[in-house]
């Protein structure tokens, strides 16, 4: 790639005042009241020197997910920089690092900022400054550039991550069965790297490299901002590389993946290398670095990435009701989506990540939760057939989850009238009624249904962006399949960018759903989400083999609250 420019930058998100929540493991008692470590946003830019506006942006902030508003707001202030022609939306890729020590408080989705609580619009106006100036940064300092690209897997004594759902891995018709002492190869153990030089001299700009593991080696019981392991191996890599250098270690396949052990006989959690979290996330860090940096070292001219070819593609989809192509339902017609629900078991949590709500509350929840099936059954039974039957095929699509939020329309236990209750049970449930009498939950969604699907490509690379957590088995078959649909226009490697554009919550295959451990109840459009996902994928990348003038992409509307809900829903702000 001969006549490619390449840019890169970080910048820090200042991130203001203390005593507010954090977002990632949705405790109300995890607030910020101090400082470990920075917190970063990263970019990088690629551009062919031409006059048509073929820029590509990759940027990451240390934060735990991406929103569509978020993306909006970003887009908006470099495009005033730089200028619309150079960047679009479709021509910027960006992702969380997903640390779950990071602000929260900066979606206009209400479900996330329950335990925050409240939307805060200086940390939202904080983290669109630091990604603005780091992709402002990134463009201004492009330079004659090459890229080289390569893949290494993990040894396995390395004790980087480990499957935290083994039973639903297991479940999988296509994999080799493990025991509860090999969760470390129940993963993809490969990182997929792209290294950026100048041309000529060869110094490094940086790199971007790719694999899945959660951000969860610091837990809940510490109050401090951490960018988490992620942070510290990127971190680690820059000072290895050299001032002014750029490492962005963004996330594959992470969605059933964690640094916390499983298996050994120490009971406390987490269980991480060292008692202390810190340490355990510093030495993780060091892991993920040491990996980067021996790839870097290793990569010949052998390595070079071939092609010229700068390319990118966004939809938009309602993923509320998406039909599944017959090839990817066992040949079975007729299997779609629904509006998203969250399941007891994403209520129960992750016991190796991130515990959630306890017996005996699990048990009153788990009851409550079959009688609003039954009443919803029987009311729909008296209102018509057609009620009856829509409601029944919506409990088959989201069936074995047992429903406790209808997240699409606001409805807790089958409940609108969400006073009802019992808020003295559940500090977050308190906030939401809170925020209800204030009026501020009347407009919903609670969570974004209209996903953003995204395809980027530079020459023989391709890198898709996933609105949201991808387990092992689903990643690797997405990856396999935009592989297949791309390697006719000359595409010979594939990425998968996680917690890209906005967030949904997770994507389980269909085997790993009918366990219903924390990642299938939180697989929110139902048991054929992965499917939904692999067919409108198919749809996008089949088109991006034709010209992009030729292409046709229909987008859905994206949910764009009012300034009045906003206000309602709003925090006081922050001193």
């Amino acid at each position: 790639m001969s006549s490619l420019q390449a840019g890169a930058a970080r910048e820090e998100i200042v991130v203001p005042g203390r005593g507010y929540g954090m977002l990632g493991y949705g405790q109300i008692k995890h607030r910020v009241l101090g400082q470990s470590t920075k917190l970063y946003s990263r970019a990088f830019c690629f551009d062919d020197g031409g006059d048509g506006g073929s820029a590509l942006f990759f940027a990451q902030a240390e934060i735990c997910m991406v929103f569509p508003e978020l993306k909006r707001a970003l887009v908006e202030r470099v495009q005033q920089v730089i200028g619309a022609r150079h960047l679009s939306s479709e021509r910027l890729m960006l992702c969380s690092q997903h640390t779950h020590c990071g602000p929260g408080g900066y979606s206009h989705y209400p479900f996330y900022n329950f335990s925050v609580p409240g939307f805060r619009s200086e940390v939202f106006d904080a983290i669109v400054a630091s990604l603005a100036a780091a992709l402002i940064a990134a463009w201004n300092a492009r330079r004659p550039a090459r890229l080289q690209f390569a893949v290494d897997r993990f040894a396995d004594q390395v004790d980087v991550a480990f499957n935290r759902s083994l039973a639903a891995y297991n479940r999988n018709p296509g994999v080799h069965k493990l025991g509860d002492h090999q969760t470390h190869l129940a993963i993809d153990r490969r990182m997929w790297l792209l290294k950026v030089c100048q041309d000529g001299d060869g110094a490094l700009i940086g790199q971007i490299n790719w694999f899945g593991v959660h951000p969860t080696s610091i837990s809940s019981r510490v109050s401090l901002l951490s960018y988490d392991n992620k942070g510290y191996a990127a971190d680690y890599l820059e000072q290895q590389m050299g001032a002014g250098t750029v490492a962005i270690f963004a996330q594959h396949f992470a969605g059933d993946v964690s640094p916390n052990a499983q298996g050994n006989t120490r009971p406390e959690w987490p269980r991480g290398k060292y008692q202390d979290e810190i340490a355990s996330a510093e030495y993780n860090g060091q892991l993920q670095c040491a990996q980067a940096w021996k790839m870097l070292q290793a990569m010949g001219p052998s390595d070079a990435l071939q092609g010229s070819v700068l390319d990118a593609a966004l939809v938009n989809k309602d993923f509320s009701d998406i039909h599944v192509d017959p090839d990817f339902a066992d040949g079975r017609s007729g299997e779609h989506t629904t509006p998203p629900c969250h399941g007891l078991a994403f209520y129960e949590g992750s016991p190796v990540d991130g515990p959630g709500i306890h017996q005996p509350i699990t048990g009153l929840v788990r009851l409550l939760a079959k009688l609003s099936q039954r009443r919803a059954l029987r009311n729909a039974k008296h209102e018509s057939a057609q009620a009856l039957a829509q409601t029944q095929d919506r409990y088959r699509a989201q069936s074995p989850k047992i429903i406790v939020t209808d997240s699409a329309e606001g409805v807790l236990l089958g409940m609108c009238d969400r006073q009802k209750l019992p808020g003295a049970m559940d500090p977050m449930l308190a906030e939401m009624q809170r925020q209800d009498r204030a009026g501020a939950l009347a407009e919903t969604p609670w969570v974004p249904v209209v996903l953003p699907l995204q395809f980027m490509r530079i020459g023989e690379l391709a890198i898709i962006g996933f609105p949201g957590e991808i387990t092992t088995v689903a990643g690797q078959e997405l990856q396999a399949l935009s592989l297949d649909v791309l390697a006719p226009a000359g595409v010979r490697k594939v990425v998968i960018a996680s917690y890209a554009n906005s967030y949904f919550g997770y994507c389980t295959t269909w085997h790993e759903y009918q366990e219903q451990q924390y990642e299938g109840g939180h697989t929110t459009f139902g048991s054929r989400t992965h499917d939904a996902f692999r067919t409108e994928f198919r749809r996008l990348l089949r088109e991006c083999l034709k010209p992009a003038h030729a292409r046709t992409l229909t987008s859905a509307p994206e949910k764009i609250f009012s300034a009045a809900t906003l206000a309602l829903r709003s925090a006081p702000r922050t001193p």
